[in-house]
């Protein structure tokens, strides 16, 4: 084993890296809330912008867990915004959305879990959850526990039968949060004809305006069509879920969702283009975005905030050091990489797959 410490001098160029692309950040516009845990920051063009004011009061059953330092301040911040967001309605005569763009530490989860506590409060019992494994449920469950939301119940969609939600056999589930992933979207009883989407559809009602939550969103890039190509099912099913239900509370929540203009297509609740907007379509938008070169997602990413649509922090980086460490492969590993290699390779001549990832070659 060879290992490198990281000299001083490198010390030094992330500290100076750390000054110079990022800022400290505080809510600037509350007055309540605990600190965050950690030191948080946001990067220097979003810092060089300011949200609109916070003309939204969390439930007194929300600011006793604000109080009580289960939500911090920086998520409380979010919840403000993103249920401020909700209040509005835009030209398409659907709600407005909000993007949650924080980092791992910050507590997407909280945040999201005050979100859809908030609605259930205000009466909006029914609540919708997608993320990309089911197992992930369990996070949910404690998310919504962290702030003391212990009456909102979250049902696992894959554990229900393809009747309505609200049948005794499935428990007759009037009220909660229903978790499914992206993938249970296209889920159909061989027997039955029922679907999943039409069964969600059904439980939400034509007037529903609970929380739809696209959490990790991130990993919805590929779901939806671009330069004219048709998008997989799953996609269109994630566009139609908005569709029909014009008047849900949307939440994107993604690390990374505005970093790439063509991974956004499904965020059709930002107003960024549709019925009323400067882009009609969202190939005028991503036409628009790409030609207008490096800094472009910036200047999108600033005006969502300038909207109050969009907050995106993440854990300081200050005083952080790493080190190089090279590991040498013993002679078994590279024999059975080499094999593995080889059989991969035969699989692909004899069952015709696609070509192998250059990664493996």
């Amino acid at each position: 084993m060879w290992e490198y410490e990281c000299p001083s001098y490198t010390r030094i160029q992330m500290q100076r890296i750390q000054v110079d692309t990022y800022l400290e950040y505080h809510p600037q516009k509350l007055r309540s809330g605990l600190a965050h845990p950690d030191p948080v920051v946001e990067t220097v063009s979003l810092g060089s912008v300011n949200s609109p004011e916070v003309r939204y009061t969390l439930h007194p059953k929300l600011e006793e867990a604000v109080d009580s330092g289960m939500l911090s301040a920086l998520q409380q911040e979010a919840a403000c915004y993103a249920c401020q967001a909700h209040e509005r309605i835009l030209p398409s005569d659907e709600r407005t959305g909000y993007l949650i763009g924080d980092g791992a530490g910050v507590g997407k989860g909280r945040t999201i879990a005050a979100i859809i506590y908030e609605n259930y409060l205000l009466g909006g019992r029914r609540a919708i959850r997608k993320r990309v494994s089911s197992d992930l449920k369990y996070d949910a469950k404690r998310d919504l526990s962290d702030i003391s939301a212990h009456e909102v119940e979250v049902h696992a969609l894959n554990k229900l039968k393809y009747s309505k939600i609200t049948s005794p056999e499935n428990g007759g589930i009037r009220k909660g949060v229903i978790f499914a992933t992206y993938s249970s979207l296209i889920g159909e009883s061989r027997f039955e004809k029922k679907t999943r989407f039409g069964q969600i559809l059904q439980w939400c009602g034509e007037s529903f305006d609970g929380v739809i939550v696209f959490d990790e969103c991130h990993r919805a890039k590929n779901l939806c069509p671009t330069n004219g190509a048709r998008g997989t099912k799953t996609g269109r099913l994630v566009l139609d879920l908005q569709r029909q239900l014009p008047r849900a509370r949307i939440v994107y929540a993604s690390a990374t969702g505005a970093t790439e203009p063509r991974n956004m297509a499904y965020m059709t609740r930002l107003g960024l283009w549709g019925v009323g907007q400067t882009f009609s379509t969202f190939s005028d938008f991503i036409y628009a975005v790409e030609n207008r070169g490096v800094g472009a997602m910036e200047m999108v990413a600033m005006d969502m905030k300038l909207r109050g649509l969009y907050l995106a922090r993440q854990l300081s980086f200050k005083g952080v050091t790493f080190r190089v460490e090279e590991i040498e492969l013993s002679p078994k590993f590279i024999e059975m990489y080499d094999e593995s290699c080889r059989v991969w390779m035969e699989c692909r001549r004899q069952f015709a797959v696609s070509p192998v990832p250059q990664l493996l070659l």
